[in-house]
């Protein structure tokens, strides 16, 4: 038997999202751009999920722009914040995605202003050091809502509290749509991934203010309000908007269901394993449950669990394969003996009771052989 606890690199599709892309693959071979019956068909499919997807972020539709996933949109807004305001400082934090921090490093190295905030030990963002990156220039602040290593959740409000009016406020919410409430502004930007709540792969969404001036990340057709040319995922965007409608309707009831398996697995580990920490807050993700074991490698961890037939992960997906420890574990300080045997388990729509028990008891297992072994 194999049970998936990896939901923060890519969740288990929705039933109801796999059946509107077959819908959609099987009924609607027109372009959405075209006038024809079959081009308004392709239309109405993308502008119904386009209504789904805002009922589930509380934001008005005409502020969605699809587009391939959240590394685009984090993309199309830092690229853009920059070309529009040369003279302008991107701030934002050591704990981010690669999306966020390898595109800022990017533009650094063309003269952009950049600032990299250090985090304390909740994951939240050094504020004191944020006013003089903001003072007498214009600024984007660009954040993810939720780390999707450690579970983190970002304070909104008081970041907000303590951002000058006229500061642009980009949110990537990959890791926190789908998961937990939100709560947008009209000048706010949102990126957001489809697969990470249900949805296919290969398609996101960039949440923006109603009037936005920026030079789009893709030029050429006028699809998206000029926002981002190119023809539209229809069949994709059809499973993001399901998984959507489904997200809105059950994440309360989720979030209750997986925080109860995320303490409970805490429980269990913590009853037989020692020197081992908890990194994910009580208040983080309710999804998400990340662990160090001292003194044991998480490769080892990862693969003796993967062959138990539990599939977790040692962080970022997008990290895979590296042998340092990762940049969010060393921003937070965890410890030379943990950080290097850092786990992470996510859950998901399909995780049930008798799989959280099972991960508890070979979790203990494969953590003392490899123990024994080292």
């Amino acid at each position: 038997m194999r049970a998936y606890f990896d939901y923060n690199a890519s969740s288990a599709p929705l039933a109801e999202a796999s059946e509107a892309v077959t819908r959609a693959l099987a009924g609607a071979p027109g372009n959405p751009s075209s006038m024809h019956a079959e081009g308004r068909a392709a239309r109405a499919i993308i502008e119904r999920a386009r209504d789904q997807l805002a009922q589930l972020l509380g934001v008005a539709s005409r502020r969605i722009v699809f587009t391939s996933g959240a590394t685009e949109a984090n993309n199309t807004v830092l690229r853009g914040f920059a070309a529009a305001h040369s003279d302008a400082a991107i701030v934002t934090t050591q704990i981010e995605h690669h999306s966020l921090l390898v595109t800022a490093a990017a533009l650094e190295s063309r003269g952009t202003r950049v600032a990299r905030l250090a985090v304390d030990v909740d994951g939240q963002p050094d504020l004191g050091a944020l006013e003089p990156e903001t003072r007498d220039r214009r600024c984007l602040v660009s954040l993810g809502l939720a780390n999707g290593e450690t579970g983190h959740i970002l304070d909104l409000q008081r970041l907000r509290d303590a951002l000058p009016a006229e500061t642009t406020l980009h949110i990537d919410a990959a890791q926190a749509v789908g998961r937990i409430a939100l709560s947008l502004e009209d000048g706010d930007l949102l990126s957001l991934s489809a697969h990470k709540f249900g949805g296919p792969r290969g398609v996101g969404a960039l949440v923006v203010p109603e009037t936005l001036a920026w030079m789009p990340l893709l030029t050429g057709g006028p699809q998206e309000r000029g926002l981002r040319a190119g023809t539209e995922n229809v069949a994709a965007i059809a499973g993001m908007g399901a998984a959507a409608e489904v997200c809105a309707r059950k994440m309360a009831a989720e979030a209750e269901r997986l925080s109860a398996f995320r303490d409970d697995l805490w429980r269990l580990l913590a009853a037989s394993i020692d020197r081992l920490i908890r990194l994910t807050p009580i208040d983080g993700l309710p999804n998400t449950l990340t662990v160090a074991v001292a003194d044991v490698s998480s490769d080892v961890m990862v693969a003796g669990l993967d062959l138990a037939g539990y599939a977790v992960s040692a962080g970022s997906a997008c990290a895979a394969g590296a042998i340092e420890p990762s940049h969010v574990v060393r921003a937070l300080r965890v410890g030379a003996a943990y950080e290097g045997g850092v786990v992470r388990i996510s859950m998901g729509h399909a995780t049930t009771r008798a799989e959280v028990d099972g991960l508890a008891k070979a979790f203990v297992e494969v953590a003392a052989r490899a123990r024994k072994a080292a």
